[in-house]
């Protein structure tokens, strides 16, 4: 079997026989990879500790018959320890980073730009003042979502290709033009529908304006730009359905079991 050597992060790992796992990595050069680590949750174990949110240095055997890895040698190249003000923040929308990750790589296909960004997010979420780590990871779910071919479009009309400037709609009333203006969204279709390009019984979701300027500017900024839009829970929670719903529709992945601590960090002050 050749042996390779990667670095890598922890995306899941799960119990598989006496003392040994099924770790699965993110790798800098192969990509997601599911390596056995043999004997590795026994106290007797010689190599070094898995640890999750740390970038590692590993070396394993690959199976070229059944394509399984087989951990080697493993070694802390840095940690993130998510401690700071603001900790159960830090720690649910790094996890959910990681979940998202998980759902979405195909084991053996190298995402080298993907995996520098991902090093950078758990670099910044790990040290950043709290006030920017909601900003800070739905920039990064954007950014991961494009880099794996699923660019939602806020630009203009997904069907028809109008501008957002051409499709936005007002609600009825006398003084209609001093009505903030909104918009409709599809998660099946990825994209803004303009009213024309409506199919009766679909599911849409309604952003009004300031909501759609501020997914347009996360999608188009970069994380250390993102962070600094200082965005409360509430302001986040629509944006984070909204793209949880066209991740479901698009990948057909279930709900993100690390965003049911949302709920939770409601009651905290993030």
């Amino acid at each position: 079997m050749p042996q390779v050597k990667s670095e890598g992060i922890i995306l899941k790992s799960v119990n598989w026989k006496e003392n040994s796992r099924i770790v699965t990595f993110f790798t800098d050069n192969a990509g997601r990879q599911s390596i056995i680590d043999r004997g590795g949750r026994s106290i007797k174990s010689k190599r070094g500790r898995l640890q999750t949110f740390s970038r590692l240095e590993i070396e394993y055997f690959k199976s070229e018959k059944s394509g399984m890895g087989y951990l080697s040698e493993v070694e802390s190249m840095e940690s993130f320890l998510l401690e700071k003000d603001g900790a159960l923040g830090r720690l649910t929308f790094a996890s959910a980073a990681l979940e998202i990750l998980n759902d979405l790589l195909a084991e053996d296909e190298p995402h080298p730009e993907l995996y520098d960004i991902t090093i950078q997010f758990l670099r910044m979420t790990d040290a950043i003042p709290k006030s920017g780590i909601i900003s800070l990871f739905l920039a990064y779910f954007l950014k991961t979502m494009s880099y794996l071919g699923y660019r939602p479009n806020f630009a203009g009309c997904v069907s028809c290709g109008k501008d957002k400037r051409e499709i936005a709609l007002r609600g009825n009333g006398q003084n209609e033009s001093e009505l903030p203006q909104f918009y409709f969204f599809t998660p099946e279709r990825g994209g803004l529908v303009c009213s024309a390009c409506q199919m009766m019984g679909a599911y849409y979701i309604k952003l009004k304006l300031d909501r759609l300027s501020t997914i347009y500017r996360l999608q188009t900024s970069s994380l250390a730009e993102a962070c600094k839009m200082t965005m409360k829970f509430d302001e986040a929670e629509e944006i984070i359905e909204l793209l949880t719903d066209f991740m479901k529709y698009q990948t057909g992945t279930k709900d993100l079991n690390s965003i049911k601590f949302l709920e939770k960090l409601k009651k905290t002050k993030l």
